[in-house]
């Protein structure tokens, strides 16, 4: 049995009878242990409301974002306007939480495209070495050589502006790293004694990361998506912010604040607010991280 993989390998006659950990014995005790994490109930009680407040935005008593009232512009946080009013009148709140929807959808959309992009990347690249190594390696090299928010800014300009173009930049910039980071566990785990067991019974090369090496890989690859998705909110803040991401009138967290930025000393509430709900959603998410880690990796635990 290899203990820190979780999975065993009998040898008996001609067969190999894998019995797979990790994963497969998550389900309900992950559960509890995910509930009695410090770190992981703080991330939730701070992303909860914030997803609640932005999937039920529709439904709550609000102005409607695009609605505009000159006679109410620049009016200060209140019991009518929460989170105030912009040049045009329109409610900060309502605004926010429409910005926030898009922020959740970019952030889980690319955390999950770029984590299975970089499994099935990093996988074969660690796997098979040699050229088909070293020709992945040297693309994924090519592609760090850039910051992934100057990357992300030159996809966004040879693609477009928008929800989709701006999730596909914020991927392509992200899924590098992930490809690197998967195969170097990858690389780890294939010369552990389960796979050579496997190996010496002439067990096919897909059976075994699919069985073995990807499963073995879930754990840390859920902690980078926590970390993934919150980047991919604040890269989307950064790209609106410069008005290359959400073009208006369509309201998000970044333009928002950039529509503030003249107003600071007359308007604080109009890109403060908005800043406030950003840096809660990166700190939950970074706690939902470090909470999942302390959970799923004994090291983390002791």
């Amino acid at each position: 049995m290899d203990m820190e993989s979780g999975a065993t390998t009998t040898v008996a006659g001609a067969g190999v009878r894998p019995v797979t950990g990790g994963y497969r014995n998550w389900k309900f005790p992950l559960a509890r242990e995910l509930v009695r994490n410090k770190r992981f109930t703080g991330a939730l009680l701070l992303l909860i409301p914030l997803l609640l407040l932005a999937v039920l935005s529709p439904l709550l008593p609000l102005p409607a974002p695009l609605e505009t009232s000159v006679k109410e512009s620049f009016q200060p946080p209140g019991l009518e306007h929460p989170f105030g009013t912009d040049k045009l009148g329109r409610d900060i709140l309502s605004r926010t939480l429409a910005g926030l929807k898009t922020s959740i959808v970019v952030g889980f959309s690319v955390a999950a495209l770029a984590i299975a992009g970089g499994m099935l990347v990093g996988t074969i690249s660690g796997y098979y070495g040699g050229k088909v190594d070293r020709t992945l390696m040297a693309v994924v090299d090519m592609f760090l050589a850039f910051p992934s928010l100057l990357l992300a800014i030159g996809l966004v300009a040879i693609i477009g502006a928008g929800t989709i173009p701006v999730v596909l930049a914020i991927t392509m910039a992200d899924l590098p790293r992930m490809i690197r980071l998967q195969r170097s566990m990858v690389l780890s785990l294939k010369t552990r004694p389960f796979i050579d067991a496997a190996r010496m019974v002439s067990a096919p090369g897909r059976w075994l990361m699919w069985k073995h090496i990807m499963p073995n890989t879930v754990a840390s690859m859920l902690v980078a998506a926590s970390i993934t998705a919150a980047n991919a909110i604040l890269t989307e803040a950064s790209l609106s912010f410069l008005g290359l991401g959400i073009t208006p009138p369509a309201p998000s967290l970044g333009n928002i604040i950039h529509d503030g930025q003249m107003y600071l000393q007359k308007a604080w509430w109009i890109s403060t607010m908005p800043g406030v709900v950003i840096l809660l959603i990166a700190i939950g998410l970074h706690l939902m991280s470090d909470g999942i880690r302390q959970v799923l990796d004994p090291k983390a635990r002791k």
